[in-house]
């Protein structure tokens, strides 16, 4: 809520029955000795929503070894397995609606990055580990998993001040069909067009096309308070970009509709067919924002919809393939 007070993370969790404007609020996010956590993730698998990880500030940075599953007809968390190798600003995704992964990510034990890739049975209550990266590790990255390719970009390395990496790797889940959802064979890709991305918000659902998303975050990687380890501040980039991981191509996206660029997300949250929201965010160093915004996905601006008016049926429309006569 306050930028840089680790006192002001709060364990608050709220409810949006879509479409509405209520939110409703939750039982709150069980603490970690105590306090509150961010940089955890939370994703759904077959209706269950599944949170992990994350760290706690003050008193020393503590990553959280632990998984819930959050049952929302007793709006309760119930504590599954724990994470064998706790990680926090970590890539997560999920492979045949069952299994959880998580790339990479800060690990609190260590101080430091792994490159470890785990999967997590959600039938089984069980994790293994599924190889290493192909690269360094990273914290605030980017990815997720879509049909049985598996991806990660960017995000901070381990060095002098955490600085950006631009890196981008494919994976096959299980290319010989054989079962082993452990194996994964990794491709290292050239970077992305425009800049890399620090705690961007990349869609955990792939769009209609089957691609993932990638909306915001930084290219200065930065601590709590939204100061870079360099010691320049870090603002949020007004960059969309779309990702096919079966061709490897990436496109540039145009957002048109009023909003404020945001940064230090986990993922974009799918509400429904082509359409997701990010919810809060910083928009500069030391401010959070409560804004909540809804992207829709085009191919274009439709031709009998008047360029002032587009954001009637919509709040922000990603628009692939350029503006045609509408502007930016």
């Amino acid at each position: 809520r306050d930028p840089g007070n680790p006192n002001s993370i709060s364990a608050a969790a709220y409810r949006l029955i879509w479409p509405g404007v209520v939110w409703n609020p939750l039982a709150d996010v069980p603490r970690l000795n105590g306090r509150a956590r961010i940089a955890a993730n939370a994703i759904t698998v077959n209706g269950d929503v599944y949170l992990l990880g994350g760290y706690t500030v003050g008193g020393g940075e503590v990553t959280d070894p632990r998984l819930f599953r959050y049952d929302p007809d007793t709006d309760a968390y119930i504590e599954m397995a724990e994470v064998p190798t706790e990680v926090d600003d970590t890539v997560v995704g999920v492979y045949q609606d069952r299994w959880i992964y998580t790339v990479s990510g800060w690990h609190g034990p260590i101080n430091n990055n792994v490159r470890n890739t785990q999967v997590y049975d959600t039938h089984t209550d069980t994790w293994q580990q599924a190889g290493l990266i192909p690269s360094a590790g990273v914290f605030g990255h980017s990815g997720t998993v879509i049909g049985d390719r598996i991806m990660y970009m960017d995000g901070a390395r381990s060095s002098f001040q955490f600085p950006i990496t631009d890196f981008l790797a494919v994976g096959r889940i299980d290319p010989l069909k054989t079962g082993d959802v452990t194996t994964i064979d990794w491709t290292a890709l050239a970077p992305h067009a425009g800049l890399p991305t620090y705690r961007g918000a990349p869609s955990q659902v792939a769009t209609s096309d089957g691609r993932m998303l990638l909306i915001g975050g930084s290219d200065n990687t930065y601590n709590i308070n939204g100061i870079g380890y360099n010691g320049q501040e870090s603002y949020p980039l007004a960059q969309a970009l779309a990702f096919d991981p079966v061709a490897m191509t990436w496109e540039s996206l145009e957002v048109y509709g009023p909003h404020v660029p945001t940064m230090d997300h986990r993922g974009l949250v799918s509400v429904g067919v082509d359409r997701w929201a990010t919810i809060g965010g910083m928009t500069e160093p030391l401010t959070a924002t409560g804004a909540v915004y809804l992207f829709t996905l085009r191919p274009d601006l439709p031709g009998d919809v008047d360029c002032d008016e587009a954001v009637t049926f919509a709040d922000l429309l990603l628009v692939l393939g350029g503006w045609g006569s509408c502007p930016p």
